[in-house]
């Protein structure tokens, strides 16, 4: 079962069974979380920022800013892809969470930006392999302002873009790598 929190959206031009259909299409493109899994997204539809998180694995909850799910090209609507890559982004994450080889922090734990933006490569790329159209050179760029504009954070932004099967501790070793200073 598929929720959406508010039933009825004021401030953005959104349908919460549009956003039901895409999380179930998204459900559907992540087959090592159960068909049965009930899932809660609740929207704020007063923050026009893009994050989004998990609120709780247990139950499943989605925590999301309207913006995350905004049309790139019509503020206060609806856009189907930035949807379906948010809530795909964020069920690869649960995959992980749930995984106890994956080693994944607790929600509430401390992880710095450069970790969280070493496990966002690996998950966004994750996203475009399962067949959602996504602009490489975004996250390249994200991934730069943490970790340096240098040959060695390309060099991990590249292991980390195609890499399948990492490991939390994995990640946060390349990331490391990646801000390790640079030998003259």
């Amino acid at each position: 079962m598929i929720t959406v929190v508010p039933d009825t959206f004021t401030k953005v031009d959104y349908d919460p069974a549009t956003i039901a259909d895409l999380a179930a299409g998204a459900l559907a493109l992540v087959p090592e979380l159960p068909e049965t899994l009930d899932l809660e997204i609740d929207v704020d539809e007063d923050a026009a920022t893009s994050r989004f998180s998990i609120a709780s694995l247990d139950p499943l909850v989605l925590a999301v800013d309207s913006g995350a799910f905004e049309d790139y090209k019509r503020p206060r609507e609806l856009g189907e892809l930035a949807t379906s890559i948010a809530i795909t982004r964020l069920l690869l994450e649960v995959v992980d969470r749930l995984d106890p080889g994956f080693g994944a922090p607790e929600l509430d734990d401390d992880v710095s930006q450069a970790h969280t933006q070493a496990w966002d490569v690996n998950l966004y790329a994750r996203v475009g392999r399962l067949g959602l159209r996504l602009h490489q050179p975004r996250f390249r760029y994200n991934f730069r302002n943490r970790h340096g504009f240098t040959d060695a954070a390309d060099r991990v932004f590249d292991q980390l873009w195609v890499a399948d099967g990492l490991t939390w501790v994995r990640i946060t070793e390349l990331s490391d790598r990646a801000l390790a200073p640079v030998s003259t």
